[in-house]
Parts: C-alpha cells; structure tokens; sequence
C-alpha cells in the first residue's frame, strides 16, 4: 500500500493570543518558523522512502497556513525526482476555476505527471470566506461548477461555460497539461450526506480526512460503491488521512503520555476554534450547512462545551479525532492500527499526518524517521483490498 508524508504549518500555541483579540502583540513563535517546519517535514518524504507529499489549504488563522497547496507543491516538484503529490484538500469554491485548472495543469508539467490526488473539497470556516470574499452559501455551486468547468478543461478540447455563479467564453487551457488524465484524478472530501451523495453520483472518489470514526468511514464507502453502482461507475476505494506519532516501545509510550494528550487536545480546539463548531449560530440559515447547525458533536464538529481551559488528565475528556485515526503508539502499535483501518474502511491508500496540535515539529521529524524505518516497509507489503462490506448494497443481495 502506498504512503504519503501529509504536513502544513500549524502555529496552535498561538490560539490563546488569537482568541484572546490581543492583536497589538505578535505571535510568540513567528508564523514562517511552522512554515520552515513544514517544509522540513516534507523534505523527509522522498529521503526516507515515503510516496509522495500533500498539502491542505487554509489561510486566516494559526491552523494549517498554506494558503496555497499548489504553489507548496510546486515547491516540492523542484526539490524532488520520485514522489507523488497531493491536496489534502484545495477548497474549490475560493478559486476562479479558470486559474485553478491552469495552475493543475502548470504543476502537472513541473512534475512530470506527479500531481496524482487533485483532492477538493468545498470549505467550511467563515473567517475563511469572509478572508477570501466569498459567500459560503454559494460554496456549493460554486464546487458544483468549478468540477463541471475542470472536467471541461481537462478534455483536451476547446471550452465554454455558461453557470449560474461563472461564465467564461470559448476558450482553451494553455499551456496543455503533460497527462491527459487530470479529471479522473480528483478525489472529493464531504462531510453531510447530501454532498456524498451528490459527488458520488457524478463519479468522484472519496477522500477522508480523519474527520469521522473510521467504520463510519467504511459505511460511508459502501453508500459510496451503492450511488456509484446506480450510476454505472465501478466500485472505489477511497483514501484516507490519519494523524500519526511513533515511539519506539511502550516505556517511550508512557513517557510520552501527557505530552501525546495535550498535542490531541490542542488538534482537536484547533478544529473547533478555527471552523467555528463551538458556534452552531455559525451556520444555522446558512445556506449548505443546514447539516453542520443541527449536529451537536462528531470527529470535527465539536460543540460550545469543548472551548475550554485544558482540563487536568482524566478529569474530562474533550470530544474530537476518534482514536480509530490516530495512529499512536510503538511501531507494532501503529501496524495494527493501520492494518485495521484499511479492513474497516477499504481505502488503497494512507497519508499520515506527523505534526499536529502543539507538537513542536522536531518531535514530529523524530517520529517520522522512526515511522519510515519499522513500519513504512511492512506496510508497503500490506494488502489493500476492497472488502466485501464496502460493496454496493445490491452485489450483496
């Protein structure tokens, strides 16, 4: 099975600066320093035999800082020979779809067809519209058209669009990408059951991101397998994205258990604070996000009760990531957690992300030199099969 290096530059200590609105005052770590970290992560990537890069996109606040995933990859294009690359995910709606799929097909080029998961999603945060200027409640019109415009783009022939939210006269893409293959390598990230259904229906492949128990995530793909199947498409494997910190024996593990619980802790108020799910008013009459103002609390939707002061250990435990994605542990640990989730959820493909919360990014780089050397080669032995509980209902009957 193939395994991504995922990384992005989180600057989660500085939060409590954030939330507090003391804006006279600089961060305590300067932003360009996550930055650096970032990047020194995935110069790991080729080096220590992982197969490839990804990137999300966010902007705004301390989470996640890569304003642009395609311009960090492009990046990584020139530092690299073999690896794959990915987005983990570029959120279409905040694109003119134009430029995006110009900007696919430039690093398509630079890469030499290297740009093998195009992961989008549609975008949840209101501080990131409102930064960017976008109503999120045209966000999944605006998805919907940028996938019609990309599909279009990447035909190969001469395009025009004529949609409710974009119109751009004949036209062709130039330069022409270097693969003639791009559509076919978008994966789709969605959280609501509307947009599963919606984007499984027109073909797209899911992309989870960690942000749902990984059974879940199986049921999910096998609804996935059954719209696929009423429209005429083959069954598909997903992938996925999982949070990962390896220590070498349990002595190490037990040593390392607060300082574990407070990076998860911390992921899990980054989440909260930065899509605003502490909030339901945050997207209650908002227009495509009728499913996020009803839920209370799911893997990233953490309600009102989960903005705290960190309590002490074992007092409360802060709903968040399920420890189904979490892949942490000893190397052993990690193998049978990962072995487990591809049984439960099908995927053909991991990407672990090593830095999260407050995890300074020196621990991150230890954890991952340790990952690449006891578990990378055994799981790229492992087998990744689409299982039979992630087949369609009707192949069952």
């Amino acid at each position: 099975m193939k395994v991504n290096l995922g990384t992005g530059a989180q600057n989660s200590h500085d939060w409590e600066r954030v939330l507090a609105g003391d804006f006279n005052s600089p961060p305590a770590t300067p932003d360009w320093q996550c930055v650096e970290g970032a990047l020194a992560l995935g110069d790991l990537a080729e080096p220590l035999g992982f197969d490839g890069i990804w990137f999300p996109e966010h902007c705004g606040t301390p989470y996640g800082m890569t304003p642009n995933p395609i311009q960090a990859l492009t990046y990584f294009a020139g530092r690299t020979e073999r690896v794959s690359l990915g987005t983990f995910v570029a959120v279409a709606p905040w694109w003119n779809p134009v430029r995006l799929a110009h900007q696919i097909a430039y690093l398509d080029i630079v890469s030499k067809g290297r740009y093998d998961t195009i992961g989008i999603g549609r975008g949840v945060s209101k501080s990131e519209f409102d930064a960017v200027g976008v109503p999120r409640e045209e966000s999944r019109e605006r998805f919907n058209e940028c996938l019609d415009i990309l599909e279009l783009a990447f035909s190969g022939e001469r395009f025009s669009y004529d949609g409710e939210i974009f119109s751009f006269p004949e036209m062709s893409l130039r330069p022409e990408p270097y693969s003639s293959d791009l559509f076919s390598r978008i994966y789709s990230s969605s959280s609501t059951a509307e947009s599963l259904e919606i984007l499984s229906r027109r073909g797209m492949v899911p992309l989870f991101v960690g942000n749902k128990p990984i059974w879940d995530a199986g049921a999910e793909v096998r609804r996935v397998n059954t719209f696929r199947k009423e429209e005429g498409f083959e069954p598909c494997q997903p992938k996925n994205v999982m949070f990962m910190y390896c220590v070498p024996d349990e002595s190490a593990m037990k040593d390392a258990a607060a300082a574990t619980e407070e990076w998860i802790w911390t992921a899990n108020r980054d989440v909260t604070v930065h899509y605003g799910f502490a909030d339901a008013s945050n997207f209650t009459g908002v227009k495509g996000y009728e499913a996020y103002a009803a839920r209370e609390a799911t893997a990233t939707a953490l309600l009102a009760d989960a903005v705290q002061e960190k309590p002490e250990p074992g007092t409360k435990k802060q709903p968040g990531y399920h420890a189904s994605n979490l892949l942490i542990g000893t190397p052993e640990t990690i193998f049978e957690k990962l072995k487990a989730a591809q049984e439960a959820c099908s995927f053909c493909e991991v990407t672990i992300v090593p830095q999260f919360g407050t995890m300074p990014y020196a621990d991150g780089i230890e954890s991952v030199k340790l990952f690449a050397r006891e578990v990378l080669p055994a799981v790229h032995e492992m087998a990744a099969p689409l299982h039979e509980a992630a087949l369609p209902v009707e192949a069952l009957a």
